[in-house]
């Protein structure tokens, strides 16, 4: 017999009746987890073997999301977020048992699917996200999360930005993690950036809602909510051009196009000697990545220099300062040993901006060397990995591209870590 455990994160030992005349009412203060409220019940010791899936009476007619032990018959119910038992039908009782007795690659019929979507939003997350964690549930089954929500607080948005009136806030909490990055956090910080007229914030959640959504499976979404989203990013990158390139790969994957990014030219890294005038070799590959255009040069010294420059068009120097206040571009270089992330600072500078970055060149054969992402600013500076910045910066050889890292570090608040650690790699 298989052994079911936890979905959610917490439980309580349930409530023993203290008559027949039915279940007892909830006890405020129910002990979570045996005490231990920081524990996942999803992978403590206790629930290792011996459980089975149980429905726990509640109030009114009502039951919970529950386990019993089969040889003491303890019996536990699963809690949400608010330590309140989760509610779940017959139905939905049967229908979990039985993808759990195949765990985890019970595909669900569409009978199961139809009933899924009829119980409680939590007991959907709470399912969706353990199969995520341990199996390789279906994109379809991800359907049954409460989209209706995304798709409206998108062409909500949408409309905003077209001088509509705000209604309702739409609230979509943590409904959506179980499909991968979070770009619903991102779509509600948008929101609330239209509503307070927030530019700041509206570039910020703009740059991290494209993000986000490049890394997500499309087909996790239904169709009208990729229709929405994708008209949606539109309108943002016709707002800001330097989301360009990003926001035209999430477009065409959510439109069910090639959302893939132009592959960029692998670079062989051994020259052969030619007769250069100062002895050197050098090749190099110029491609677009809207609104930048971006060269990749190899020499034989032994670096290869990423560099990017876009034309600014009126206003645009504007964002720059007040938006951005230092725009950094990511870069991902991939050779025989993997792959490893560089930031390039941009600097403005006569009608456009723009930067490089020399560096030794990989192990191997030969290198590729792409854009990585939207651009980012000083607020997003704040959560980038000390090891990044590090070694960014460490490939810098331009004065004032080390003035720009600081006053990278001179906007973060005084006791970030990241100023020590930008303060070492400048001097």
């Amino acid at each position: 017999m298989t052994d079911h455990r936890p979905l959610s994160i917490w439980t309580a030992v349930a409530p023993v009746p203290a008559s027949t005349t039915g279940p007892p009412a909830w006890p405020r203060g129910a002990v979570v987890n045996d005490g231990d409220e920081r524990a996942d019940a999803r992978r403590m010791p206790k629930f290792a073997h011996g459980w089975q899936r149980r429905g726990v009476p509640l109030e009114q007619g009502r039951q919970a999301l529950g386990l019993v032990h089969r040889s003491t018959g303890e019996t536990v119910v699963e809690l949400d977020e608010l330590a309140m038992p989760v509610p779940v039908t017959e139905a939905g009782l049967r229908v979990i048992t039985r993808i759990e007795e195949g765990w985890p690659d019970a595909t669900p019929s569409a009978a199961d699917t139809e009933v899924l979507a009829g119980e409680q939003t939590e007991v959907r997350r709470l399912l969706l996200a353990r199969l995520s964690d341990e199996g390789r549930p279906p994109a379809e089954l991800f359907h049954i999360l409460p989209w209706h929500r995304v798709t409206r607080l998108a062409d909500e948005i949408e409309a905003l930005f077209h001088g509509g009136v705000p209604g309702e806030v739409i609230r979509l909490r943590h409904w959506f993690r179980p499909v991968g990055p979070r770009f619903t956090a991102s779509l509600e910080q948008l929101d609330e950036g239209v509503r307070d007229d927030d530019a700041g914030l509206i570039r910020v959640a703009a740059t991290s809602l494209c993000a986000r959504l490049t890394g997500l499976d499309a087909a996790r979404l239904p169709a009208h909510t990729r229709v929405s989203l994708a008209a949606l990013v539109d309108v943002l990158a016709e707002r800001n051009r330097f989301l360009g390139h990003t926001a035209a790969r999430v477009t065409g994957t959510l439109r069910g196009e090639d959302g893939s990014a132009p592959a960029a030219p692998r670079m062989d890294t051994v020259l052969l000697d030619a007769g250069a005038s100062d002895g050197i070799r050098r090749e190099s590959q110029e491609f677009e990545r809207a609104p930048f255009s971006v060269r990749v040069a190899v020499t034989s010294t032994g670096h290869v220099t990423v560099s990017a420059h876009a034309v600014l068009r009126p206003g645009e120097d504007r964002l720059l300062t007040e938006g951005y206040g230092v725009m950094l571009l990511p870069f991902r270089i991939l050779a025989a040993e993997g792959s490893t992330r560089y930031w390039v600072v941009l600097e403005p500078s006569d009608g456009f901006v723009g930067g490089s970055l020399p560096l030794p060149i990989p192990t191997g054969d030969f290198v590729e060397a792409d854009v990585d992402g939207p651009p980012i600013g000083v607020p997003e500076a704040a959560s980038l990995g000390a090891e990044e910045v590090e070694r960014s910066i460490a490939a810098v050889d331009t004065g004032s591209y080390l003035d720009l890292w600081e006053r990278i570090a001179d906007a973060l608040p005084p006791s970030h870590p990241l100023r020590d650690v930008i303060g070492r790699a400048v001097q």
